[in-house]
């Protein structure tokens, strides 16, 4: 069992409506150490994930409107959230109700009433096997990154924390020199504004996916131009990094919607290495939109805001989110508005940095809130 210096700093989200049962089990992770935060329903369960990012889930099951099962499935939808442990909490004891709980890919499954013991054992136990999982995938990328051709960057902070042989050579500064620096300190000063606050944006979780290019200074003093490709939120080493890889590029700054200038091959070693670390990223299926839609349109707690606050939006921006808010792919989308895949996540992005939603669930949350769907 974990002790309370193991626990510490620890993030668990408990998502539970039975209110006693809530404080009594937050009550005790607190005293072994825990940082415990409380959901009392799915639909809130769903958005504290998504923004505190925890270390641990236990979710209660049987609950109003969206269950433990949808808030589950949504999570495991999102890379952000899909590699937290997720332990059922349930008063469900039948064989069938755990065989399907399991069968969702749950990491464990405890049944009420439950002994605290088990309880804390279950969690120490997930939080141990999940530390082994992080730590032998972040092996395997960068042991994948170590024979790459393209220069492959970790970024925490302010901070490289990973950098592979290719792009040290690129930029002439060994490994333990980068892992000192931060983009700030290579990026030409003309270009550094702009290309910084776009970094910031990603790692902020504001964009999905960046693609930039800029002047940095080699450590001969040349000036080279690079591009920079990265893709948000993954956790690595417990923590929010930027993961992504860095090519040599034409001189001016621009932004483009993906990676559509590396080539499939290119794209595929990436993503590839992206995966080791978060998962297969997909969307969020139509059935658990409609039950968001419903449970935010209903709930009066729901305040409009003045007209003068709602963000506007284009007319392209409205259809990808009206689509979105139905449950269409990117590849669906595209092929109903007859444009790329490439330029549906591009307003997918602008959607979320209007909205300032760190994901796809709450630009939904957003647009029900201010009727700007009709559904």
């Amino acid at each position: 069992m974990m002790s309370k210096s193991d626990a510490n700093n620890v993030k668990i989200l408990l998502v539970e409506d039975d209110k006693a049962l809530a404080i009594t089990i937050s009550n005790l992770l607190r005293v072994k150490g825990y940082d415990v935060t409380h959901a009392g329903d799915g639909a809130a369960g769903i958005q504290k994930a998504f923004a505190l990012l925890p270390d641990l889930i236990l979710c209660d099951i049987s609950m109003n409107e969206i269950s433990g099962y949808d808030v589950f499935n949504v999570l495991k939808e999102s890379s952000a959230t899909a590699m937290i442990p997720f332990v059922f909490l349930t008063a469900k004891s039948d064989l069938k109700d755990i065989r399907f709980g399991m069968q969702l890919g749950a990491d464990d499954y405890i049944v009420k009433p439950f002994e605290y013991d088990e309880l804390l054992t279950s969690i120490a136990t997930r939080l141990n096997k999940a530390e082994a999982h992080r730590k032998a995938n972040e092996e395997k990328f960068i042991a994948l990154s170590m024979i790459s051709p393209y220069g492959i960057y970790i970024y925490q902070e302010d901070r490289f924390i990973e950098s592979n042989p290719s792009l040290s050579s690129t930029l002439g500064y060994g490994r333990q020199e980068l892992l000192s620096m931060g983009f700030d300190d290579l990026i030409y000063e003309e270009d550094k504004p702009a290309a910084i606050e776009k970094i910031s944006r990603c790692q902020r979780g504001f964009e999905k996916e960046i693609h930039i290019s800029f002047r940095v200074k080699q450590k001969d003093g040349k000036v080279l131009n690079m591009e920079l490709f990265g893709i948000e939120g993954l956790k690595v080493k417990g923590r929010s990094s930027l993961i992504g890889m860095m090519t040599t590029s034409k001189p001016e700054i621009h932004e483009t919607s993906g990676l559509e200038k590396l080539s499939i091959s290119e794209i595929e070693e990436f993503e590839k290495a992206v995966d080791l670390i978060a998962g297969k990223r997909s969307y969020v299926s139509t059935e658990l939109i409609n039950k968001l839609i419903s449970v935010f349109r209903d709930n009066e707690a729901v305040k409009d805001k003045p007209a003068e606050d709602i963000i506007n939006f284009s007319e392209r921006e409205l259809e990808v989110l009206g689509f979105v808010c139905k449950g269409l792919s990117t590849k669906e989308i595209a092929d109903k508005m007859f444009i790329s895949s490439r330029t549906v996540e591009k307003h997918r992005a602008n959607l979320m940095t209007k909205t300032d939603a760190k994901n796809i669930i709450e630009v939904i949350i957003y647009a029900v809130k201010h009727k700007l769907i009709d559904i």
